[in-house]
């Protein structure tokens, strides 16, 4: 019931009074709040700015230059000796000795031991032969070259009749895959012998397959061969080979 008595009340017009009251409370308020705002702000100071001390480095100065060298007297502090010259007597050279030559230093060589022999060699013996050796005889023909150990090329038919071991023995023979048993394969190879007449080296020039290549060269250095002798000296050769493989 209060509730709706307050509802039900008229609305009443403020005073005259009242207005006025409320206007100057409001201009004072403004006022107030203005004043402090200015008072605030006229009474800020000014923050000193902090001093900044610039110190301007210089090179050294160079240093002085050293003092100059003390100068010569210019009159000499030896005394002079006078020399007294007397013409009217003569005075005989001393005589002196001749040293003997000793008996380890050797005589001097002359301008012919000098000029040596076009193509000869330092140390060497005067008269010799441009070529020779200490020892040789006088017009003997020259030594025989060293000889000559590069393998010889020769013909497959050759190489085969050297041979000690049979090549289709199972032991001297390359066996395929079971997988390739039988198909054939051929393999174009080059075969160095030593002198001594065993495999140094197979060089595959045609292959026959990533399956057969690698067997090659290790049953090849199992075979033999007599030494092939070259005017009766064993040399080492080399040669091509058409290596078959297959039933």
């Amino acid at each position: 019931m209060a509730f709706e008595a307050i509802l039900s009340q008229e609305d009443r017009k403020p005073r005259r009074w009242q207005r006025v009251t409320l206007i100057v409370s409001l201009v004072l308020h403004g006022a107030a709040l203005a004043a402090g705002v200015v008072h605030s702000l006229w009474q800020v100071e000014e923050m000193p700015l902090p001093a900044v001390h610039v110190t301007l480095t210089t090179a050294l100065p160079p240093p002085p230059p050293p003092p100059p060298p003390a100068r010569k007297p210019s009159g000499s502090t030896k005394p002079r000796t006078k020399i007294d010259v007397k013409p009217d007597t003569l005075v005989q050279p001393k005589e002196v000795p001749k040293e003997a030559p000793k008996a380890d230093e050797p005589e001097a060589a002359s301008d012919d031991d000098d000029k040596g022999e076009v193509g000869g060699v330092e140390g060497g013996v005067q008269g010799g032969v441009v070529g020779g050796v200490v020892g040789g005889v006088v017009g003997s023909p020259a030594p025989p070259p060293p000889p000559d150990n590069r393998p010889k090329l020769v013909s497959p038919q050759i190489a085969r009749r050297q041979l000690l071991i049979n090549p289709d023995a199972p032991a001297y023979k390359v066996h395929p895959p079971p997988a390739l048993a039988r198909n054939k394969f051929s393999a174009d190879l080059m075969v160095c012998v030593s002198a001594q007449g065993s495999v140094t080296s197979v060089r595959i020039l045609k292959p026959a397959g990533p399956a057969i290549d690698s067997q090659i060269p290790v049953v090849l250095r199992r075979w033999r061969y007599r030494p092939l002798l070259i005017d009766g000296r064993p040399t080492p050769f080399c040669y091509q080979l058409r290596y078959q493989i297959g039933p």
